[in-house]
């Protein structure tokens, strides 16, 4: 049975908890413990390393490959640690030249030609990659006798000449038909004491600072609510004899209003005990839905609401109202659900001004309910429609390294406002604002 090396490399906001608020929140990677689950269902061992939470020397790699003699070696990237999957890519070619290096995740999907540059990577496999990683491993396998390079979509690879991008392949229509993915396949130990789930791919809205709609498309599908309800009863169980929270970490999981009831009927019905929490908008949420999961053992619910300017919102496309968004979050604070509200500094039509508004907000928010609010600073992640229209925006770069765009300082600048104008805004909001421990306590 060939094996398969898989790595996650840390991530600076990660390295910017503390550890106990990373050893009660982490959560191994979803993106590859589904690609391990699809190449164990195909009659490959996945090996994963996540690099993130227990950290290792490249020794560690080197050990597991000269020991495991992995078919290849795949490496997860994002944009803060691009640069740092080349790296280990080279020292990994160095020492074994023959192996072949596959770059995936929201960069090599993003902006893929950035990782194939490098003589060091081989493959990028583009956007969602569980049937494209598949046949590109029996690909190689097979030495192309099973498929062809040319013929699988979704990857760029080289020729002796010249680097070939294929097309991207079609979004999966049925996400059903994804195996429920095997969380075994970590050390048990390394999950906190939440446990992330999704239960959708896609986002239809067209706000101008993400990427979720170019990595996953703009059309929202979701699973059935039974397939859902599946996972959470098998994460029960996996995770039997410690007490779990449920998080649903889609970008928006009450996006279909209905389905939500529907999962919370399902829910009532087999009489599971489980609390759980979730992202949402302010703009799907009404009040009967709120008392509803609330009366279900909804105990968090996450909140975007990126800016305390109306105009900045609608400028950004945000498509929210600050008036109906603040009547939604009291209905929650209302219930008893613990909700955390997202904002960013730095839009590139912000000013002094409008970054005042938003500091009013937080402030006003956290007075009036003692909630919980993440506070980062606006940054254009390759992808996203200000990332490629920044020069007509006037958002002027502060670092052209990616190492830099870590949302935990300030990436970029304008005519309206410097760099420390953002600083002097983030501490102006410091007592208010969350230190990255919402949900730890999960506690009755």
């Amino acid at each position: 049975m060939n094996k398969i090396l898989l790595l996650n490399l840390p991530v600076f906001s990660a390295r910017k908890q503390s550890s106990n608020t990373l050893a009660q929140t982490y959560n191994p990677p979803l993106g590859l413990l589904y690609i391990g689950t699809v190449l164990e269902l195909n009659g490959y061992k996945p090996v994963i390393m996540d690099l993130c939470a227990n950290i290792a020397n490249l020794s560690a790699v080197f050990k597991t490959i000269s020991e495991d003699k992995p078919l290849l070696v795949a490496i997860s990237t994002y944009t803060e640690n691009i640069d740092s999957a080349v790296n280990i890519a080279k020292a990994i070619k160095t020492k074994f030249k023959d192996i072949k290096i596959v770059f995936g995740g929201p960069h090599s999907s993003l902006e893929p030609e950035y990782g194939i540059r490098s003589r060091y990577v081989d493959f990028i496999v583009m956007k969602e990659g569980e049937a494209t990683f598949i046949e590109l491993v029996q690909a190689i396998e097979s030495n192309q006798e099973i498929i062809r390079f040319e013929d699988i979509p979704g990857i760029i690879y080289k020729q002796p000449d010249k680097v070939v991008k294929n097309g991207y392949r079609k979004d999966i229509t049925d996400l059903d038909l994804l195996p429920i993915v095997k969380r075994e396949l970590m050390e048990i130990s390394s999950y906190g004491r939440i446990i992330n789930i999704i239960t959708s791919r896609g986002c239809p809205g067209n706000c101008i600072y993400c990427a979720a709609t170019a990595l996953s498309g703009a059309k929202y599908r979701v699973r059935d609510t039974v397939n859902t309800l599946l996972e959470v009863i098998l994460i029960l169980n996996t995770f039997k004899n410690t007490r779990k929270v449920v998080y649903f970490i889609d970008d928006t999981f009450t996006g279909i209003p209905s389905r939500v009831a529907d999962f919370i009927a399902l829910k009532k019905r087999y009489d599971l005990d489980f609390r759980w929490r979730c992202e949402s908008r302010v703009d799907v949420m009404t009040g009967e839905l709120i008392r509803n999961m609330a009366q279900n053992q909804c105990i968090g619910v996450v909140y975007g609401i990126e800016s305390g300017s109306q105009q900045v919102l609608d400028t950004i496309r945000k498509n929210i109202n600050l008036v109906s968004a603040e009547e939604i979050i009291d209905e929650s604070c209302k219930t008893g659900i613990h909700v955390c509200l997202n904002f960013m500094l730095g839009h590139y039509c912000d000013t002094r001004e409008t970054m005042e508004m938003t500091l009013e907000f937080i402030k006003r928010m956290f007075e009036k309910h003692r909630m919980d609010a993440m506070l980062t600073y606006n940054t254009p992640f390759p992808g996203t429609w200000q990332y490629q229209h920044r020069d007509r925006l006037g958002l002027n770069l502060i670092s052209e390294n990616y190492c830099d765009f870590t949302v935990l300082t300030p990436s970029v600048e304008t005519a309206n406002f410097t760099r420390m104008d953002q600083v002097d805004m983030y501490m102006k909001a410091t007592p208010y604002i969350l230190s990255n421990d919402f949900g730890i306590d999960t506690e009755e």
